[in-house]
């Protein structure tokens, strides 16, 4: 089961790329509609089997050995939610400018699909307590406590680091079998949301009312912030050519969104040159 680390650790440092496609695709649904069907498809169960399967898959990799070294590779390439400030500032402004370029090229075609995806991202906020929260359960895959059984946070990280891998399995799987982006999507929706529900139960077992409230807060902010990443991978998607342009206006977000790709790789590559020097 060696391959299972390796692979998974080539996933660890691509996993943050744009969502798997075929060679070429067609827009797919708006991010909002797809969190919808894959949590009622998940309430009625109609992913229960997915989730049992790739839960033995885990399980597999677990007893090979495989998980540690996954783990390890992990620390040292996944990056948390939070950024340097300056960063943070200097991103925010090519954002900015990004939206100001993407709301002139759907100005005059506000029924296209491809501008309903340009609102749900330009027009994206996330309370600051529900980005605290996501920031917390992102950060608690750093650590891989030996006990799952004491505290409610060593709990809490050990399902954020199992759903974390879990997911990292379902990206291979979906490469090997070039999945519909959709159907993808929604397994996605549901592995986190059995996760956050997993998280939810440990938190009431334990009668801790904090983490209760965290849980309940993730769960929220977890539908509008997956919504939101769904449409801007569209975008994105659009730049490294995953997805064809149809017509005039998604030719020129594509044009757009490879503008601030490029942008943002440049400002990325000055910031890490200013760490290096330090």
């Amino acid at each position: 089961m060696k391959w299972i680390a390796e692979i998974l650790a080539i996933a660890i440092c691509t996993s943050s790329i744009t969502p798997l496609h075929g060679e070429e695709a067609q827009l797919p649904s708006a991010g909002k509609q797809i969190v919808i069907e894959a949590e009622t498809a998940y309430q009625k169960g109609e992913y229960d089997t997915f989730l049992e399967q790739l839960h033995e898959q885990y399980q597999n990799a677990g007893k090979a050995g495989a998980l540690r070294g996954v783990f390890e590779s992990a620390k040292a390439t996944i990056k948390p939610r939070s950024s340097p400030e300056n960063y943070k500032a200097q991103v925010k402004e090519l954002e900015k400018k990004r939206n100001e370029r993407l709301l002139e090229a759907i100005e005059e075609n506000p029924d296209a699909a491809i501008a309903k995806k340009v609102d749900s991202v330009i027009f994206f906020t996330l309370p600051e307590e529900f980005n605290n929260v996501l920031s917390e359960l992102d950060s608690l895959k750093y650590k891989l406590p030996e006990d799952t059984k004491g505290s409610i946070e060593n709990k809490v990280s050990a399902l954020e680091t199992e759903y974390y891998i879990k997911s990292l399995l379902l990206d291979i799987a979906s490469h090997r079998s070039n999945s519909d982006p959709d159907q993808l999507a929604k397994k996605k929706i549901a592995l986190s949301l059995e996760k956050l529900d997993k998280m939810e139960s440990a938190a009431k077992e334990a009668d801790d009312i904090i983490w209760i409230k965290k849980i309940q807060i993730a769960k929220a902010a977890y539908r509008a912030d997956k919504a939101y990443r769904i449409d801007l991978s569209v975008l994105q998607s659009l730049a490294v050519g995953r997805i064809n342009p149809e017509n005039a206006v998604e030719k020129s977000v594509k044009q757009i969104m490879m503008d601030y790709l490029e942008q943002k790789r440049v400002s990325l590559d000055q910031r890490t040159a200013e760490i290096a020097k330090k």
